[in-house]
């Protein structure tokens, strides 16, 4: 691995689209197949551990986003109110958009689907967006405000940090986030000490920056390939053992901060990377264009996607009946097949919504 001081990080980060995209796809088939891993009470059938495959496969998605934004954001010069207003405009109107769609599904899916609430107990179903997220993908959005918020400070720290400073810092990040939480799973030891700076997810965020400033050669490209397919399988392995020691399913190891998933999301970051650069220098001027497109488009997909997989399975389960026995007969076919759908059908709904005076300030 070789520091890369020849090309700039901002000239460099164009091929980020295409990372973005695939990330995008990544987190749509884990929200395809997540469902069915907890509708399939037996966890030793073919079909549980298929799903469990993609699940696994899954979790790198937001690692990525995170990844990603830390490579993209930390890099730049801008003041303070210049980037709070590019960033918190970009996130917050969203937010509250989507707080609004998605309480709206909420109240609704309880009172046609759930026994008929009545109107008059509406705030009883009602969830406190100030509290936390009113559907669960938004956590994504109060967990990049708070990154946001310390953006302009890192700014100004990391790039005059050694390097032994940020492989401190990170490191102190994966002992609290990553080691200690495993510790305390296994054991009633707990640590007294508090590690402030070191939030959840700032190690994905800086080691975004980190990895973007590097050249990785091919012996490190097939070492970064092992680690990925080593870690994935083991992460598929650990799980189905834990869930068979539970009797149920059991998904403490695919949480983003445990060993086994930090160390795929890595792994796969730094190849989409690589091969994301290799085929940027390969686009012509109109497939980047149509990649920049589809960029662009990412954040309204991850906004919007959980609706439309509802709406796909009710239609296929609810309506026609096909997508359950097409599901349990080939779900190695029909989970990807069915991210593909849905993600078409959202790029529409978003690329139409991104043409739409007002709505586009949402997607």
């Amino acid at each position: 691995m070789t520091q890369d001081h020849s090309i700039p990080i901002r000239s460099r980060a164009v091929h980020f689209d295409l990372v973005r995209f695939i990330a995008t796809f990544i987190v749509v088939q884990l929200h395809v197949a997540t469902p069915w891993l907890w509708r399939e009470t037996d966890v030793n059938s073919g079909f549980w551990i298929t799903c469990l495959a993609f699940d696994t496969f899954g979790r790198v998605g937001v690692p990525i986003f995170l990844m990603i934004s830390g490579a993209l954001l930390l890099a730049k010069e801008e003041t303070y109110p210049s980037f709070f207003k590019k960033r918190f405009t970009r996130v917050l109107l969203p937010l509250v958009f989507w707080t609004i769609v998605y309480e709206i599904k909420v109240v609704a899916d309880h009172h046609f689907l759930k026994g008929g609430v009545e109107w008059s107990t509406i705030y009883s179903v009602m969830r406190n967006p100030i509290s936390g997220p009113v559907y669960d993908h938004l956590w994504f959005l109060y967990m990049i405000v708070g990154m946001y918020l310390v953006t302009p400070f890192l700014r100004r720290v990391i790039p005059v940090l050694r390097k032994q400073d940020l492989y401190y810092l990170l490191g102190l990040w994966i002992f609290s986030n990553v080691i200690l939480p495993l510790v305390y799973n296994y054991s009633s030891f707990k640590l007294g000490i508090s590690i402030p700076i070191v939030t959840s997810y700032l190690g994905f965020y800086l080691l975004g920056y980190y990895l973007m400033q590097y050249q990785f050669n091919t012996k490190q490209i097939k070492i970064a390939w092992i680690t990925f397919i080593i870690s994935y399988l083991v992460n598929i392995l650990i799980v189905w053992i834990d869930s068979n020691a539970h009797g149920k399913v059991e998904i403490f190891y695919l949480s983003h901060h445990r060993p086994g998933i930090f160390i795929q999301a890595v792994a796969a970051f730094i190849l989409l990377e690589h091969y994301a650069m290799q085929a940027f220098h390969n686009f012509s001027e109109k497939k980047y264009k149509i990649l920049a497109y589809l960029g662009s488009l990412t954040f309204g997909i991850y906004l919007l996607h959980p609706l439309i997989v509802e709406l796909f399975e009710a239609i296929f389960m609810g309506v026609i009946g096909i997508y359950p026995p097409a599901m349990y007969l080939l779900p190695f076919i029909t989970i990807p097949v069915a991210a593909t759908i849905v993600t078409a059908i959202t790029i529409g709904i978003v690329a139409i919504m991104q043409k739409t005076p007002i709505l586009k300030n949402f997607v």
